[in-house]
């Protein structure tokens, strides 16, 4: 009997501890913003989306609508977004500040989100060698220090991409110029900015495509990682596994055939499923099969189940490429991809060992219950959240 009575505290504790966590973690929207940069030999165009979400937060006038601004509004404040776009965007041509021009700022669709389009041209006295961008959106005045903003950026016939961030903001960009035989002076523009990050982009075709592929890798094993939600769920498949090769193999597989179907087909914007409904069904997923390893079910319906899962998943993680591929998708989208596989297999890895160890310790309770009702809790919780807020 006393060993009921403290595996019923035990639980309500964990149950306490999990819901705190779970009130921390949340949801994973982010702020995004994308810039599709063309290179010339003494001019840069500039094409900028911000969410009108985010861009209402800095925009310095009211906007007229309430929680929107029209077309008319954006165009009559041209001046005001030319001094958020100076102290946003920071372009050097040589050392020298190119003239910025704002051409035009309008409503835009991108990735079937609502977003302020801003055309940017900045020119240049002579023909640039070295190009110098900086871009301090929203992280550097504190607004949202999560702020990513996807570059695609043209030059000398090559496109390179870039992920620009609060801690991968500053990129150098060789100019056609110095491409087509100009000396550049690379200490002196190393020498400021040794202390900041800085990317190189030149037109170089192994160094833009080796670029993109770390880039887009390293993003991909980011964001599975930061994503508690998509960590949970592979935790749950492992303990409905119970640490057996084939099953693991069976469920992970699954999961995977899932999510990158999905995966490519978001990204590609063939297919698309609001977040509003991702979100969701990803707590969800989570809840089931909690749910499954304390109450167990077939175990081909378990395959089939986790694979369609996978394709909700798969929704979720493409929101990060909706909208940055424009027509050359194929590298980005298969290194990305490459990222979370392997984000996922590193995942696996730790776990499994950790659950074997567990599994030695001689335990009066069901570990496999337990653990499964913590991962349903943090379910549950989300669950909840994403429906009503």
């Amino acid at each position: 009997m006393w060993n009921i009575r403290k595996s019923i505290i035990a639980f309500a504790l964990t149950v306490m501890i999990s819901l705190t966590a779970a009130s921390s973690a949340g949801a994973h929207f982010t702020s995004s913003g994308y810039s599709d940069i063309q290179v010339g030999s003494d001019t840069m165009t500039y094409h900028l989306s911000l969410l009108e979400h985010d861009f209402l937060q800095i925009f310095p006038d009211k906007a007229d609508g309430g929680d929107k601004i029209s077309d008319k509004q954006l165009a009559g404040s041209l001046g005001a977004i030319g001094k958020l776009v100076d102290d946003g965007i920071i372009v050097t041509g040589d050392g020298k500040v190119g003239t910025a021009i704002i051409v035009a700022a309008k409503h835009e669709k991108r990735a079937s989100l609502d977003m302020i389009g801003i055309d940017i041209r900045y020119t240049f006295a002579a023909t640039v060698k070295r190009y110098l961008m900086q871009y301090n959106f929203f992280w550097y005045s504190g607004v949202d220090p999560n702020h990513s903003n996807y570059a695609t950026i043209q030059v000398g016939g090559q496109t390179i991409e870039q992920v620009l961030g609060s801690q991968n903001y500053i990129v150098q960009i060789q100019g056609p110029g110095a491409a087509a035989g100009n000396p550049v002076n690379a200490s002196a523009t190393a020498s400021a900015s040794t202390t900041k990050p800085v990317n190189e982009v030149s037109s170089n075709a192994t160094g833009s495509w080796q670029n993109t592929l770390k880039t887009y890798v390293l993003m991909g094993m980011e964001h599975i990682w930061s994503g508690l939600d998509h960590m949970l769920f592979l935790f749950g498949l492992l303990l409905a596994a119970e640490q057996r090769v084939w099953k693991i193999v069976k469920l992970i597989t699954a999961f995977t055939v899932g999510h990158c179907i999905t995966l490519v087909l978001s990204s590609l914007e063939i297919a698309y499923l609001s977040p509003t409904i991702v979100e969701p069904l990803i707590a969800l997923s989570i809840v089931y099969v909690a749910a499954e390893n304390i109450w167990k079910k077939k175990e081909s319906a378990r395959v089939v189940v986790t694979m369609l899962f996978g394709l909700v998943h798969g929704f979720g993680f493409a929101e990060v490429l909706r909208g940055t591929l424009s027509g050359h998708m194929a590298l980005p989208l298969f290194s990305f991809n490459l990222g979370v596989e392997i984000g996922q297999l590193v995942v696996v890895g730790v776990l499994i060992p950790a659950l074997l160890l567990i599994r030695r310790i001689p335990l009066k309770i069901n570990w496999n219950m337990y653990a499964s009702g913590i991962v349903g809790v943090f379910g549950l919780y989300w669950l909840i959240e994403r429906v009503l807020l």
